[in-house]
């Protein structure tokens, strides 16, 4: 150890302590970028000492960053050269778990609740950053700082907001990435009315449906006429006096909403916001109806569900007294992800009953049994060469 004045355990120990010292400068500059790293002033100091500008103070904290880092690094490096390797091991490992910890935010985390941190960071660097020329500021910010700034004030709002806004903020942000057949109803599970079905029929599902809104139309949901919503035939329905021509004047009164595949939910939800809609059938390349996305769907994915069924997780999946659940065959992946904090796949099928017959590459029939990603599924119910419902629990 003829280049160390101590010992390599000793060089390590200092490794160990200079890297807890960057960890905790790089936590207290998330707390530099908030307005009121300073707190509030003494009354008899505050008309003499403004609080320093958080930017002159994160200028200021760069060099002492690389000062840091630095030392680190020539420690392992004088360690490895007089022969111990435990500085450089200390330091490599160090780094890599401050790495880590910045990628998933555990840092900025810890800043953001410990105004302290930044409180004293800002005290030990206020005197030089008042020896700094105040910036002066443009009068039009540059767009790409402007989003920066934004960014970082939403990555402190996220580090100190509660989990549910945490998350809720996280899915707006996913709008943009999700489509409208992430949420829709498959076109196979969709209510609607059949104006050219019994009349009787007709009148009885008008009857029993739960939905505020069905889709009228004729023979195939490819030939929509319109929307009914249930208010506006409420009287007449209960005086018999609903006619097949009321039905048509009603659904017809606004055109029906259609929107391609691919669309965003974002996209949607200003589409929605603009045309006072809450309803729109899906179509592809062709034209074909694939399904229906309702502006609740949107708002679901964003403050999650917010179903009245007693009892229910969501309409779609039920959960029994053995702890298992059943569920349908069109219920979205996403969703039973979510409900649950279940990880099926999702980059495929988008249905449960889509993903079932994709992993068994055949139509089962009614109580088959197999396992996928740690859960057991049994099959319940096949229609339409669909899994219309089928039992799923985990399998530890």
């Amino acid at each position: 150890m003829s280049s160390l004045p101590f010992s390599g355990a000793t060089a390590a120990a200092i490794v160990a302590g200079l890297s807890l010292l960057l960890a905790l400068f790089e936590a207290a500059l998330t707390g530099l970028s908030r307005r009121a790293v300073n707190g509030p002033a003494p009354v008899s100091a505050a008309a003499t000492r403004p609080p320093v500008d958080p930017a002159r103070l994160r200028l200021v904290a760069a060099p002492f960053r690389v000062v840091l880092l630095a030392l680190i690094l020539l420690l392992a490096a004088a360690g490895a050269a007089a022969g111990s390797a435990l500085p450089a091991v200390t330091g490599l490992c160090a780094l890599a778990l401050i790495h880590l910890l910045e990628q998933q935010g555990r840092l900025r985390l810890f800043g953001a609740r410990a105004p302290w941190l930044a409180a004293a960071l800002a005290f030990v660097l206020e005197p030089a950053a008042r020896l700094l020329p105040a910036a002066r500021k443009p009068e039009k910010p540059d767009s790409d700082a402007a989003t920066a700034e934004a960014l970082e004030d939403l990555a402190d709002l996220l580090a100190t907001a509660p989990q549910e806004r945490q998350e809720m903020v996280e899915a707006l942000l996913n709008l943009e990435r999700s489509t409208v057949e992430d949420i829709m109803v498959p076109r196979n599970d969709v209510d609607g009315i059949d104006l050219n079905a019994d009349w009787d029929e007709v009148v009885d599902l008008i009857s029993r449906t739960t939905h505020t809104r069905l889709p009228l139309y004729e023979d195939d949901l490819n030939r929509v006429l319109g929307v009914v919503h249930m208010k506006r035939i409420a009287s007449e329905l209960a005086l018999g006096r609903l006619s097949r021509e009321r039905l048509r004047e009603v659904a017809t009164q606004r055109d029906a909403l259609f929107v391609p595949e691919g669309t965003t939910l974002q996209s949607q939800l200003i589409a929605f916001r603009k045309l006072k809609r809450r309803l729109a059938f899906v179509v592809d390349e062709y034209g074909d109806v694939l399904g229906l996305v309702t502006l609740e769907d949107i708002l679901e994915e964003i403050v999650g569900e917010f179903t009245t069924q007693p009892g229910s997780l969501h309409r779609d999946v039920m959960e029994q007294a053995d702890g298992s659940y059943v569920v349908a065959g069109g219920a979205a992946i996403r969703t039973i992800n979510r409900m649950l904090d279940w990880d099926l796949p999702t980059d495929g099928p988008r249905t449960l009953s889509g993903l079932i017959v994709e992993h068994l590459e055949a139509i089962p029939e009614p109580g088959k049994t197999f396992s996928l990603n740690g859960h057991r599924i049994e099959i319940l119910q096949i229609a339409d060469n669909t899994v219309r419902t089928a039992k799923v629990w985990s399998a530890d």
